[in-house]
């Protein structure tokens, strides 16, 4: 056993040393130091929390090498050049490295040139690292995103449930699976498909005391907008689930004199930037939104972010809403709720959610955009239009996004993000003719701008579709970001290159050929259907709850919490307008029976009662846990036990008999 002390403190030097920090930020050092005594940990962090550090600092502290199994090829890209600015070697191997620098890699690590090495989970499947693992020494496999090996999480990914097997190649090294995705179905799915040997449990970090939770059923919410952007100073987000939606808020919100902008995935990469921009620099005040809004934004005096609609699960509102406040002061969180949503949310799910046909139609689609023949395999990834796709198919985008992602969970392709500084590009003409075109040009500016791009550029850019990083392009051009995108639209218009600007488009990594009819797995498409229907259930379990906001989330995420904030719509009592009166009493005789009989809530009505309007019902429940009738056992299943001052009232309705 390692003596924690010392090792605590020469872990503290390499933090100092390597990334400047004084002290771990709360959970590190709880997930570093079971590491450093050869034990399993499970890491639940949220974004921000540090989580790469919880595998870093080891790397620097043990023997051999780390691998770090990681899904974002961006993220991993990233860290590796952050690592090595600070002196610590570190490599990655993932789709963009040809086959050969691939394999030199492999070797640089097989004879320990690396401290810590970065895989695409897909490459553990590979004869090549099966025929080196043995020899590769690893001392600690650290597993990134780690909620990718549950069906349950919302971004499963098949080639996870692989990664037991490829530990067990590896000698069964201490494991660190880490995740911002913390529900404790999550968990138990990550513990046991990644065989963790009796892991310490470590959630940490997910409380944020300064924001302020409320949800308001309204029938008005443009008013309750207002009475937020009026009661609040500064700046905000207000998320919408459309891009219609978007557009109608910022529309709106301008009307009544908010300086508002709307920002969604279908304007270009320049227009939304800047949009952003605008509302970075405080030009702005608010940003109406969809969900494409908000990765990687990094401003701390976000006041407000409020829900116009149900997001889709309470995994994406709380990362969303999460983005007010970061500079520890008062913010606020304000979900708009009405009961008719519920309803607009299983339409979308019904009209999101492919059959086994539609998923072969969207396949052949995708294949057929890209000009890929059957049985062909291409080796670079090809761009993926979901506009494109719907307008193909005839299918909604979201029936196309879902196809697509039930394509991946089947193992099909691989979906990449869009990357902020890297476009793709494929030029129409070849490059001799395009020297050719350098030539002819009079105007010196422009044809410098060509020469430069064809240096820059790959050879197979010519005969398919190439990703080019617009940051060394810059460097080579000499030009600015805007002035360069003016320059490869000039291009595009003139029919000399096909070009997608960064976050246009997503790219699919094909794992197999071209299949002349993909066979759909039924149960897959059910079971995604499942998914999103049980995500909506809790979200509409958290707007309905009459229990404390923060303690309701906090229990979500699997982490202890008072039962009571003081500070949440609930807590400061603002639903308590339901005045209760003595023709109540038959409903409340009912909901205390059935709670009497332990029957969840979801069935109190399947008789023959009739179920009051929901606003009433709800107001009743506060109204009996308020007086202490009712006390809410389980937030998240909405179980409830009846308290000695209800079994009292309970005994006076027992019918009276004579003697």
């Amino acid at each position: 056993m390692l003596e924690t002390a010392p090792v605590k403190e020469r872990a503290e030097a390499v933090l100092r040393k390597h990334w400047g920090h004084a002290a771990f930020r709360p959970g590190q050092w709880a997930a570093i130091a079971p590491l450093l005594e050869g034990r399993d940990v499970l890491a639940v962090l949220p974004t921000g929390g540090g989580k790469s550090v919880c595998y870093q600092v080891p790397a620097l502290l043990g023997e051999g090498l780390t691998l770090v199994v990681s899904p974002l090829i961006a993220l991993m890209q990233d860290q590796v050049a952050g690592l090595n600015a600070r002196g610590v070697p570190a490599a990655f191997i993932n789709s963009t490295l040809s086959a050969r620098e691939i394999d030199q890699r492999w070797t640089d690590a097989e004879f320990g040139r690396y401290r810590l090495l970065y895989v695409a989970p897909e490459r553990l499947q590979t004869e090549v690292f099966q025929a080196r693992a043995e020899r590769l020494k690893v001392g600690l496999l650290a597993v990134d995103e780690a909620h990718c090996v549950s069906e349950w999480g919302p971004h499963f990914r098949p080639s996870y449930l692989q990664i037991a097997d490829a530990r067990a190649l590896l000698g069964s090294p201490p494991t660190l699976a880490v995740t911002a995705t913390a529900t404790p179905e999550v968990r138990r799915d990550v513990i046991e498909h990644l065989a963790l040997r009796s892991p310490e449990v470590v959630v940490r970090g997910f409380d944020r005391p300064n924001v302020v939770w409320s949800i308001f059923r309204t029938d008005n919410k443009r008013a309750k907008v207002l009475d937020v952007l009026k009661g609040v100073s500064g700046c905000g987000i207000l998320y919408t689930a459309t891009r219609r939606g978007a557009e109608e808020w910022a529309d709106w919100l301008n009307a009544q004199g908010v300086r508002a902008a709307a920002y969604h995935g279908g304007m270009a990469a320049p227009a939304r930037e800047q949009v952003q921009q605008g509302w970075m620099d405080g030009k702005t005040r608010l940003i109406a939104a969809t969900n494409a809004f908000g990765m990687g934004i990094d401003k701390a005096d976000v006041r407000f972010v409020l829900h116009a609609d149900l997001p889709a699960s309470l995994e994406a509102y709380y990362q969303e809403a999460g983005r007010a406040g970061r500079d520890g002061q008062r913010s606020y969180a304000v979900l708009l709720y009405q009961p008719t949503d519920e309803a607009t949310q299983r339409t979308l799910i019904e009209a999101g959610h492919p059959d086994g046909k539609a998923v072969r139609e969207v396949y052949d689609a995708v294949c057929n955009l890209a000009q890929l023949p059957i049985a062909s395999l291409p080796e670079a990834p090809l761009p993926f239009d979901d506009e494109a796709v719907a307008r193909l198919t005839g299918y909604s985008s979201g029936k196309v996004r879902t196809a697509v992602e039930l394509m991946e969970r089947q193992g099909v392709w691989q979906v990449l993000p869009p990357r902020r500084h890297r476009g793709m590009l494929h030029f129409h003409q070849s490059a001799e003719a395009m020297r050719d075109y350098v030539g002819g040009l009079e105007n010196k500016t422009l044809a410098a701008f060509v020469q430069a791009l064809l240096r820059t550029v790959h050879a197979d850019a010519f005969s398919d579709w190439w990703e080019i990083d617009l940051r060394l392009l810059q460097k080579r051009t000499g030009l600015a970001r805007d002035r360069l995108l003016r320059g490869l639209a000039f291009l595009k218009e003139r029919g000399l290159i096909d070009w997608r600007a960064p976050g246009t488009a997503r790219l699919l990594l094909f794992a197999e050929a071209r299949a002349q009819q993909l066979p759909v797995d039924g149960r897959a498409v059910q079971r995604a259907r499942r998914r999103a229907e049980h995500r909506l259930d809790d979200l509409l379990r958290y707007a309905r709850s009459v229990t404390c906001r923060r303690h309701f989330l906090l229990a979500y995420f699997g982490e202890d919490s008072p039962a009571r904030c003081g500070a949440c719509d609930v807590c400061l009592g603002r639903h308590r307008a339901v005045v209760i009166t003595p023709e109540d009493e038959p409903l409340m005789r009912h909901i205390l029976r059935q709670v009497e009989q332990e029957i969840p809530r979801a069935r109190w009505f399947d008789t023959d009662k009739k179920a009051p309007p929901d606003r009433n019902l709800e107001g009743l429940i506060d109204w009996l846990i308020q007086e202490q009738y009712l006390r809410l056992d389980a937030p998240l299943n909405e179980t409830f036990i009846l308290t000695p001052k209800a079994h009292d009232l309970m005994q006076q309705w027992q019918p009276r008999t004579d003697g």
